[in-house]
């Protein structure tokens, strides 16, 4: 049990010594001890002072030396817990409401009546212990609310860690298939995410894939991610050749099963095994969003679920599909995050984004986020994207990557253009992988400088890859004159040779000295000037060659249509 509560310690100001008694003795007869008493303001300072615990004052207004009003001001910051009662007669009563003003609880007629004082006593006592019991309690908040900042901040540290070592599950750089570009996006909705994916070949003749979709949200997703990466098996230990699909997911599906026991955790995959000899590709699919087959000429084929869902049931069965790839034909694997709502407008939307042609697998992505309605807790999105055509493969899994300048800084993922000047020529950089999202202020930056008749160096010692929007405006700069290309790395050579963009490949020289120091500029820009740019850097490209009208004729035609332009 508590002990009671001491009581409360009162002090009684007014020159009148009768005044004084009376009023002690009914504050004795209420329950407060010690009651101490002063003769004016000035002796009311020294008792307060001498005893800061006191708990309620009661103070005449007019007396000698200092008044009740202005020990009343210096109380309330001496001693601020204190609660105050003003004695006021007649006279003094336009005193009493000042004194109010100033902080007083209450104030009592001089020589009050008894029950009149109780009242006012019992309620400035309560007024002052609820006082102290909301800054009590605002404390103990303050204390709380730090603990929770501590862990909030210890966790977010961990989650950090969590999503470092997560991200080194991912595969850095795709294996080299000839005849096939592989492109992959990787996005988690929080730090870490139950999104995982691999491409891995297998021998010479085959290449494995797969993508998969712990159920939830952040660690405990993740974890069951891991485990599935962990129990899966691609190859017969006793033959070292490739498992048909469909055995690989029952297999794993076996191994989870007995691995954990609780409800609700189960998660969806596709896996597939591609075999070059003969441009085949076996699909199994364990309750996993429909891949979708996309060909020139005819209608996208979704191949839906083969079995269901990993984790639910060990003796689940699963089917596989075999499919035969022509030239040009595109496999898309995703995540249901890509399609929040799973409504078949969304999967209507994601067929057209694959129909045209070079569209990469993060156009793909930031086409079905414009669309997509905003929502603050964003599921993991994966994209695993695979052309039967030969081109330039990367894997993108949002990671920050080292700026080409200085090795050991970090460069935000949004940060791809980059400025700088010299006495003689102005630079721009393109770093990373830059996209439509990034021409408007690339192309803007660069005309700026041509049209005041200045050369011009385009440094891309730090690009990994350029889409086709991207690739269309380095041509047209090229054209426009006083414009070389510094570090170009053999991937985004290859595109520029598949383009025959040869213009630009005559403007690459190896003798320029290395840029100076470059700035980031913003991505900048509306959609309908993203849209006019992209339409004109397509129509850049099919100008160069018959191949590229035919290959970007369905772009061209279908921004034409968006603006409102001629066919």
């Amino acid at each position: 049990m508590n002990p009671d509560p001491a009581p409360p310690v009162a002090l009684v100001v007014d020159d009148e010594p009768v005044t004084r008694l009376m009023v002690k003795r009914s504050l004795e007869k209420l329950g407060c001890a010690p009651v101490l008493e002063a003769s004016d303001g000035l002796a009311a300072q020294k008792v307060l002072q001498e005893h800061p615990d006191v708990a309620l004052v009661l103070t005449d207004i007019m007396m000698p030396r200092m008044d009740g009003l202005e020990l009343l001001r210096w109380g309330r910051q001496a001693v601020p817990d204190a609660m105050w009662i003003v004695l006021s007669g007649l006279e003094t009563f336009d005193s009493a409401v000042t004194a109010i003003r100033l902080g007083a609880f209450d104030f009592l007629s001089k020589s009050p009546h008894s029950e009149e004082m109780g009242v006012a006593v019992r309620n400035a006592l309560e007024r002052r212990q609820l006082l102290a019991e909301r800054e009590r309690l605002h404390h103990e908040l303050q204390r709380k609310v730090r603990q929770l900042e501590e862990t909030s901040e210890v966790l977010r540290r961990d989650l950090e860690r969590a999503e470092v070592i997560q991200r080194a599950l991912l595969p850095r750089s795709p294996p080299p298939m000839e005849g096939y570009c592989i492109q992959a996006v990787y996005r988690p909705g929080q730090h870490v995410g139950g999104d995982l994916y691999d491409v891995v070949r297998l021998g010479e003749r085959h290449l494995a894939f797969y993508l998969a979709d712990a159920t939830g949200h952040g660690v405990t997703s993740a974890m069951l991610s891991v485990l599935f990466k962990q129990r899966l098996v691609l190859v017969d230990p006793a033959t070292g050749l490739a498992l048909p699909p469909a055995e690989v997911l029952a297999a794993v599906n076996r191994s989870i099963c007995e691995a954990h026991a609780a409800p609700g955790l189960f998660l969806t995959a596709v896996f597939g095994l591609l075999d070059s000899s003969d441009a085949s590709l076996t699909l199994a699919s364990a309750g996993h969003p429909p891949v979708l087959h996309a060909r020139d000429g005819r209608e996208t084929r979704l191949i839906r679920r083969t079995g269901p869902a990993l984790g639910l049931a060990p003796d689940a069965q699963f089917q596989q599909e075999r499919l035969q790839l022509l030239a040009g034909d595109r496999i898309l694997l995703y995540t249901d995050g890509l399609l929040p709502s799973g409504s078949e407008r969304e999967l209507d939307l994601l067929q057209q984004v694959l129909a045209k042609p070079l569209a990469s697998a993060q156009e793909m992505m930031a086409h079905l986020h414009r669309e997509a309605p905003s929502v603050a807790d964003r599921d993991d999105v994966t994209i695993l994207l695979i052309d039967a055509h030969a081109g330039a493969s990367w894997f993108d899994n949002g990671a920050e990557v080292p700026a080409a300048h200085d090795e050991g800084a970090v460069r935000p993922e949004d940060e791809v253009v980059f400025h700088g000047e010299t006495d003689g020529s102005a630079h721009l950089a393109l770093r990373g992988r830059a996209s439509w999202l990034h021409c408007d202020a690339f192309h803007e930056a660069a005309l700026t400088v041509l049209k005041d008749g200045r050369p011009l160096v385009l440094d891309l010692s730090g690009c990994e890859y350029m889409d086709s929007t991207c690739l269309g405006t380095v041509h047209e700069l090229v054209a426009w004159g006083g414009v070389s290309l510094r570090g170009v790395g053999p991937a985004v050579r290859a595109l520029f040779e598949e383009l025959s963009m040869q213009q630009v490949l005559v403007a690459i020289r190896e003798d320029l000295p290395a840029a100076p120091e470059l700035r980031a500029l913003g991505t900048g820009g509306d959609e309908a000037a993203a849209q006019s740019r992209i339409l004109r850097a397509h129509e850049a490209l099919s100008s160069l060659s018959e191949r590229n009208r035919e290959e970007f004729k369905d772009v061209v035609e279908s921004l034409r249509d968006e603006q409102g332009g001629p066919r």
